[in-house]
């Protein structure tokens, strides 16, 4: 019999045959090679691994992948309508390659660069593999020794950039089965400001496989607003790895939407570094079917005065699966640590499941942290008061469902990402018999 290691699809074999960028810079061969010898020594993790227990990844193994993209034809209009915003700075990868007539980085004020990871080497150096731990078996291995496009974003100290900046990442589906392996880079100096969304798309439902990891460097009183949106194909693998490291008085708000995906799994960590530093940790994941996500977040409160706010939500639907195991630290000096961590869900069917498991580790006296789960169903007094206000139940039940839902939306500051995530939100939706809902007017 097989084991999960024995991996249909020979990534070491890919890494050798594969022309990678930057393979003339002898630190990243190094680099590369480490963390080939690391995965060919742990391969992928398994189920009996704590942080896996509950997600297999006996199909991912078992499905072959090319890293060979055919050719195709996205048209400008095209990717108009795909982007999440329509007024930003923009970097577009189509099937793991980066589109210059498609990007728009034209006029880019003072103070900030975006690049592409194949012409941005040299700029993500000091960071690269730094925010992430290099020991750890399995994708941040894989991606690291296979990493072949994304984006370096760098902002100057004392810099505010006024536009978003939209990382969009579209599958086509024309190569069947493609493998994408992607690392963004993003630093930012004293006293900026930006914000920045990851968005990956699917355009059919073929078969893929995106596999991400993305660095964040905050530097004092930095503020970075990060979002993320995963809409891939139902029959994509999509796994994916954010990590930052902040330095005092910084604040990073994250929010992460899953959509779509048979299996999605997203690691979200958090080092606060220097005292006053701030994470507010936020996700919203709507499953059905026979679909999988896993969210796995962990925040590392290291010195005093440093505060987190932590919300995931989960709504249901079908035979899917969902996970979250958040994990907060407070370490031994972290005095004055004021934390708090919430795992809501709504289950809409007999047939789904959620595994939650948030919990805290404090090992400093002087605290204010708390956390909880709640899993629960459409409650039935709401439903006969809206039903005796004039509403069928299919309309009540779908109103229930997206004000469960959109608590963490609400919780975004900015007002245009705020509105375009809600209506692709509404729009996903399911109602609590298995149909999807359309917005609710």
């Amino acid at each position: 019999m097989k084991k999960l290691t024995d991996l249909v699809t020979p990534f070491s074999s890919v890494a050798k045959e594969k022309m990678l960028p930057g393979q003339e810079l002898a630190w990243l061969n190094s680099m590369r090679l480490k963390a080939l010898t690391q995965f060919n020594h742990h391969g992928l993790p398994v189920k009996k691994e704590e942080d896996w227990k509950y997600t297999s990844l006996w199909e991912l193994g078992q499905q072959a992948f090319t890293h060979q993209a055919e050719a195709n034809s996205i048209t400008t209009e095209q990717c108009e309508k795909l982007a999440l915003l329509k007024d930003a700075y923009r970097v577009v990868i189509i099937d793991g390659v980066f589109s210059t007539e498609l990007s728009q980085l034209d006029d880019l004020p003072a103070g900030l660069v975006i690049r592409p990871l194949s012409a941005g080497l040299e700029l993500a150096q000091p960071h690269l593999g730094n925010q992430i731990n290099p020991e750890k078996a399995g994708f941040n291995a894989l991606n690291t020794f296979l990493m072949q496009e994304g984006t370096v974003i760098s902002v100057d100290g004392d810099t505010q950039i006024a536009k978003s900046i939209e990382l969009l990442v579209i599958n086509t589906g024309t190569t069947e089965a493609l493998a994408s392996h992607l690392r963004n880079v993003i630093v930012l100096g004293e006293s900026s400001q930006a914000t920045v969304v990851e968005h990956y798309v699917g355009l059919n439902e073929s078969v893929s496989l995106t596999n991400v990891v993305t660095e964040v460097v905050l530097a004092y009183k930095a503020t970075l607003n990060h979002y993320k949106l995963q809409q891939e194909s139902k029959n994509a693998f999509h796994i994916a790895t954010l990590a930052a490291k902040q330095a005092a008085s910084s604040h990073w708000n994250t929010n992460n939407i899953s959509l779509g995906g048979k299996l999605a799994r997203n690691d979200v960590h958090s080092q606060l570094l220097g005292e006053q530093s701030h994470v507010t940790m936020d996700g919203l994941y709507l499953v059905t079917g026979e679909q999988h996500v896993d969210n796995h977040t962990r925040i590392d409160h290291f010195v005093p005065n440093t505060t987190s706010d932590e919300l995931y939500k989960g709504v249901l639907d079908g035979n899917s699966h969902a996970v979250f195991n958040g994990k907060v630290i407070v370490h031994k000096d972290a005095q004055k640590t004021d934390s708090n961590q919430s795992n809501r869900n709504m289950l809409l069917s007999r047939g789904c499941e959620i595994d939650t498991k948030p919990e805290m580790e404090i090992y400093a006296d002087d605290v204010k942290c708390g956390h909880g789960s709640t899993v629960g169903q459409l409650n039935d007094d709401h439903l006969f008061f809206l039903r005796t206000r004039g509403l069928d139940e299919v309309s009540a039940r779908s109103l229930l469902t997206h004000a469960f839902a959109v608590e963490v939306l609400e919780r975004i500051p900015a007002e245009d990402i705020r509105n375009a995530l809600s209506a692709l939100v509404e729009h996903h939706l399911p109602r609590a018999g298995g149909e999807r809902v359309g917005v609710i007017a």
